[in-house]
């Protein structure tokens, strides 16, 4: 009778915790218990605390609650693991500085390209994006957001781009 009444205790507090899996652009993964969820953050606890985290919808691929339910939160990319500079074609390049919200950012870097005229204009720009690419590896970068000079003709003329990584 006493393990029946052991048994049944400890199911029931193994219940009052059930965890929640949210899964980050990054590829991390946090076992949770979410309190709240809005359009744009949640709220959640880690077992054994009562400090209540907040972390940007931005920031999360998916949740995956403890009823089974999936939620999917950021339907643009999975932000690539780059462990060092031979990961370089992985690096992924946006435009969007909506990509890039709840990423940490690592540094700027800058590349120019080689190409000049109108007829060399695409393999300029893809020079000068294999470059920052390269760059962005050695810092262990995955995502590469480009703020200045976004076309094919300004980095076929040596055009400077800057970037957060």
């Amino acid at each position: 009778m006493r393990v029946l009444i052991l048994a049944v205790l400890c199911t029931c507090c193994s219940l009052s915790y059930a965890q929640d899996k949210v899964v980050l652009r990054n590829g991390d993964s946090l076992d949770v218990k979410i309190v709240k969820s809005t359009n744009s953050a949640i709220e959640f606890i880690y077992p054994k605390e009562e400090l209540v985290n907040e972390k940007s919808k931005k920031e999360i691929s998916y949740i995956v609650y403890a009823s089974g339910r999936k939620e999917v939160c950021n339907q643009t990319f999975q932000v690539p693991i780059v462990k060092d500079k031979d990961d370089w074609e992985k690096v992924v390049v946006t435009h969007l500085v909506s990509d890039v919200e709840g990423l940490n950012r690592v540094g700027e870097i800058t590349a120019t390209s080689g190409w000049g005229g109108a007829l060399a204009s695409s393999k300029g720009y893809k020079g000068a994006i294999k470059k920052l690419k390269k760059k962005a590896a050695k810092l262990g970068a995955g995502v590469i957001l480009i703020l200045d000079r976004t076309n094919e003709t300004a980095a076929a003329l040596g055009e400077v781009y800057k970037l957060l990584v």
